[in-house]
């Protein structure tokens, strides 16, 4: 009932872990040569090795490299940038590199990295840039790279802003499943609700992507929104269910639910998620 991590997934954090081992107890000097290593995975790791040890030569290393004609530097500049310890007059400038990167830069991986680093900085700072993200945003979810959209709607997910939600609503109608998906879950995390977004969401729910389809059935469910219904009733007469679907039953609050929440309790016995969901809706039923 847990997400199974694919044998993808699997190997993907085995690679990550072995770079992480790789990179950990390397000295400074040996982590910035490995930023012109040819497998760019490695060269991420180091510039994340290099972002956590932090200091005024890795800072200064990565506003120069922001200007590298190497579009690889840049992308690993911007992303240094994005969460290493910077005192304010590091931030102004840092700031107002990312934000020109994300706009200007003509690689799409390096405009990527840059919003999703304004991102991490307008979270880091407690809103304070919230209005400069939004005004980033607002050309960003225009982007012609699914990259560049996907990392606007990460960025739009730090902060709970209602300003974002047009923006939010465009990237839901996106043509690239895991734009999406990223917007699905920043509408989510910031429990944004309107009728429009509603409808986004039921839109979502004929993806094939099932990412962005599980986020629309949790949203829609937790806007107590009946559409899901019969979804819900198929997703959880699956042989492998997801807590989060069971838990959200009782959002919805549609006793129609009974039966096949009897149906999981006698395939895979009681459990959290299925035993609150159970009592909410008896109690509802209850009422009728």
């Amino acid at each position: 009932m847990m997400m199974v991590r694919s044998a993808y997934d699997k190997k993907k954090d085995d690679i990550h872990f072995e770079y992480w081992q790789r990179c950990r107890y390397l000295p400074e000097d040996k982590l910035i040569a490995l930023l012109d290593h040819d497998n760019f995975k490695l060269s991420l790791e180091a510039a994340a090795s290099l972002q956590l040890r932090g200091g005024s030569k890795i800072i200064r290393l990565a506003q120069m490299d922001s200007f590298s004609n190497r579009y690889k530097r840049r992308a690993l500049a911007a992303f240094i940038l994005g969460q290493i310890k910077l005192n304010t007059k590091e931030e102004k400038i840092s700031l107002k590199i990312l934000y020109d990167l994300a706009l200007n830069d003509q690689s799409a991986i390096v405009r990527s990295y840059a919003v999703s680093s304004f991102g991490h900085r307008c979270e880091k700072a407690k809103k304070k840039y919230a209005d400069t993200l939004l005004s980033l945003a607002q050309s960003t979810v225009l982007d012609k790279s699914v990259m560049v959209r996907v990392s606007t709607a990460f960025a739009l997910s730090v902060f709970k802003n209602r300003a974002s939600i047009p923006l939010l609503i465009k990237l839901l109608k996106d043509t690239h499943s895991e734009v999406k998906n990223w917007a699905a879950f920043a509408v989510n995390i910031n429990n944004y609700d309107t009728p429009e977004i509603c409808n986004c969401f039921v839109l979502l729910l004929d993806e094939k992507n099932f990412e962005a389809r599980f986020e629309a059935i949790i949203g829609l469910a937790k806007r107590q929104d009946k559409r899901v219904t019969q979804i819900l009733i198929h997703e959880l007469s699956q042989e492998r269910i997801y807590d989060e679907m069971v838990e959200v039953t009782a959002y919805l609050g549609d006793v129609s639910l009974l039966p096949t929440l009897y149906q999981v309790k006698d395939k895979f016995g009681t459990f959290k998620e299925l035993n609150t969901s159970i009592k909410v809706l008896e109690h509802l039923k209850s009422k009728l």
